[in-house]
C-alpha cells in the first residue's frame, strides 16, 4: 500500500469524507458536484485553488464567492468583511499546508480564518491537495511548512520576514509575522462534514 492509499484509508477511518482524483478534471468534478449552484462558497487563500481552475468553474456557474484575494480584486475597501462572510458561507473551500499519513491535517496561518473555517463556521468543507503535501508525522508537518511553505508564501506576498529574504524559519518576531497560528486537525469536529480530496499530482507549495 503506497502512502496516499494509506493516507486516504486513515482519514476516511477518522470520519473524513476523503476520496482521490487520478487528476484535475476528476478533482473539479467532485468538488461541483458536492456545492449547489445556489450555494454561497467562502474560500481560503490557496494557490491549490487557482492551480485547478475550481474558482473559475464556481464563477462561470453563478456560485456567490466570498475571499479576501476577490474582495481585493473587486477594489472593496473591507477585505475584513468578505473573510468574515467566508466564515458563514454554505461550503468553504481551502487546501492544507501537510497531510500526514495517519491522517492529520497541519496548517499554520496569519490571520487565521482559513484554519479556523475548517473546524468551525461552514457546515461543509472541501479541501483539495496535491501528494506533495503528505508527510510521516507532526513533526515533518511543521519542517514542510516551516522550510517550504512559508518561505515561498511570504515572498509570494512581498513581506519583509527573515523566512522570505533567507528562505528558511527563525521563529521571528516580524510584525508581518505569517506563523501566528497552527492548527492540528485530527478529527472532523462536530457537526462538520469535512471532504478531502487528494489529487494525484504535485500542487501548490
Amino acid at each position: 500500500m503506497n502512502n496516499i492509499q494509506k493516507t486516504l484509508e486513515n482519514l476516511n477511518k477518522k470520519g473524513f469524507l476523503a476520496v482521490y482524483a487520478e487528476n484535475v478534471d476528476m478533482a473539479v468534478k467532485y468538488i461541483l458536484s458536492n456545492i449547489k449552484t445556489s450555494d454561497v462558497v467562502g474560500i481560503g487563500g490557496s494557490v491549490t485553488l487557482i492551480e485547478i481552475g475550481i474558482i473559475e468553474a464556481l464563477k462561470k456557474r453563478g456560485n456567490k464567492l466570498y475571499s479576501k484575494a476577490i474582495a481585493l480584486e473587486k477594489e472593496i475597501e473591507n477585505a475584513e468583511s468578505a473573510m468574515l462572510a467566508g466564515m458563514n458561507a454554505d461550503v468553504y473551500l481551502t487546501s492544507t499546508n501537510a497531510l500526514t499519513v495517519s491522517g492529520d491535517l497541519v496548517n499554520i496561518d496569519g490571520t487565521g480564518n482559513r484554519v479556523a473555517a475548517m473546524f468551525y463556521g461552514p457546515k461543509k468543507v472541501i479541501i483539495i491537495t496535491g501528494k506533495n503535501k503528505i508527510v510521516d508525522n507532526y513533526n515533518n508537518a511543521i519542517e514542510r511548512i516551516k522550510k517550504i511553505v512559508c518561505p515561498i508564501n511570504a515572498r509570494k506576498l512581498r513581506l519583509n520576514t527573515p523566512c522570505a529574504i533567507y528562505g528558511e524559519c527563525s521563529e521571528c518576531d516580524s510584525p508581518q509575522r505569517m506563523c501566528n497560528v497552527t492548527v492540528y486537525l485530527q478529527y472532523p469536529t462536530r457537526g462538520k462534514e469535512i471532504h478531502i480530496v487528494l489529487i494525484d499530482g504535485d500542487f501548490g507549495f
